[in-house]
């Protein structure tokens, strides 16, 4: 009863607060965009909307990751202007965002005398510009996603450790503590493909290295091999079937008590390691920013951006909107009825919010620590090269440095 009155009182702090006049006719925009928890969230945006808009009307259309992708290639190929406003997952702006495919927010934010808030948390905005990071802009971010470490803050207790753990190095050391066949010390995505190299790129940038620099292979590097080194550590005290392991069985793990600590959760999942329905952990994992190494914490973004075709009919309207649903109101509303993690920073230390996620203070500081997956339209080809080689070294096939100089040769000519 309480939330419910919470919702509608930041209903009507919406509509009193809804964004300038927009055109009276009748207007049908269409949004291509995530399903999931994402749908669930933009639907809590467009039903407040229209509410405050009875004029417009707001279609959704929520594609699953893969789906979403083809559907994104297919309209900028094609051209038709088929969909107003469409989410974009953040590695692929840099495919994107240089083909004219979205259109420059600037000019409408002159235009209409709206500011763009300085409350965004920078290195999430900085994902919506092309040139990456300073460049005109052309998408927003929506959903505060960013890498968060956890770990059992009564087992670190109980074996007299500090914590969190400041380093890597610590993460081995404590994982060792805390593996006795009923308990493993550690979990992480292994499964070759995205979710490895998400769980490693956190420990190879906490290490100093990187995928590309300067525009080319990093791979080849000690720091690299170092990262490479401990990320195998980290099996030796992980589930034997670990190599096969998607968020799906990390989550699992974490919540039947079977795990210490896993490498990388995402905020749209944490909420559950409170419920006691699911869970048997209640209020005993921290979530926190990553460890350090050689260099500081470096969990990796991964926010969903939202940018106007630029193809749109409906230009006016659809920035009306996107104005809208990135309003300190609805991001909180959002946040409240569905829990999608704000891109505001202010929204992060908000008391009520707080009180429903308790991790919200660490996780803005991960979000400001958060590091970008490389900027280059090549990602998607690189990554699962990289992914190929990291798995090989994952279950036995190839020694860290074959798979470090194999790795290295394959995106080496990825890049040339």
């Amino acid at each position: 009863m309480r939330r419910w009155m919470l919702l509608w009182a930041c209903l009507l702090t919406v509509v009193v607060v809804a964004g300038v006049a927009v055109a009276q006719e009748q207007v049908n925009l269409v949004f291509l965009g995530r399903d999931g928890t994402y749908e669930e969230a933009m639907k809590v945006a467009i039903a407040a909307y229209q509410k405050a808009h009875p004029n417009v009307h707001i279609e959704y259309l929520g594609l699953p990751w893969s789906g979403l992708r083809e559907k994104i290639t297919v309209e900028l190929v094609e051209g038709r202007g088929d969909f107003d406003l469409i989410i974009l997952d953040d590695p692929w702006t840099s495919e994107f965002l240089p083909a004219g495919f979205l259109e420059n927010l600037d000019p409408w934010f002159h235009r209409t005398g709206k500011k763009l808030s300085d409350d965004f948390i920078e290195p999430l905005l900085a994902l919506g510009r092309w040139p990456y990071p300073d460049g005109a802009q052309y998408a927003l971010p929506i959903v505060g996603n960013v890498q968060l470490f956890a770990y059992r803050r009564d087992l670190f207790k109980a074996n007299g450790l500090e914590h969190p753990p400041a380093t890597w190095s610590d993460v081995v050391a404590a994982a060792e503590k805390f593996s006795d066949g009923q308990t493993f010390g550690v979990v992480f995505r292994g499964a070759r493909g995205n979710d490895i190299v998400v769980s490693f790129l956190p420990i190879l940038w906490a290490f100093g290295g990187d995928v590309i620099v300067d525009g080319r292979s990093g791979v080849n590097s000690p720091e690299f091999l170092a990262a490479l080194k401990l990320f195998l550590k980290l099996k030796e005290y992980a589930p034997g079937d670990v190599d096969t392991y998607q968020a799906s069985r990390v989550r699992e793990m974490l919540m039947s008590g079977r795990a210490a600590m896993a490498v990388e959760v995402w905020p749209a999942w944490v909420p559950e390691l409170d419920d006691p329905a699911v869970s048997q952990v209640v209020g005993k994992f921290e979530l926190v920013k990553h460890p350090g190494e050689a260099s500081s914490s470096a969990p990796m973004l991964g926010p969903w951006l939202l940018g106007i075709n630029a193809k749109s009919k409906h230009k006016d309207v659809a920035f009306d909107f996107l104005t809208f649903v990135t309003s300190p109101e609805i991001q909180k509303m959002a946040a409240i009825e569905v829990g999608n993690p704000p891109t505001l920073a202010s929204l992060y230390t908000d008391p009520l919010l707080v009180s429903m996620y308790r991790w919200y203070p660490d996780q803005l500081e991960a979000l400001q620590n958060g590091v970008a997956r490389p900027r280059t339209p090549l990602w998607s080809r690189i990554e699962d090269t990289l992914a190929g080689y990291l798995h090989e070294a994952l279950v036995g096939i190839r020694s860290p440095e074959e798979a470090m100089e194999a790795a290295h040769q394959a995106i080496s000519r990825i890049l040339r």
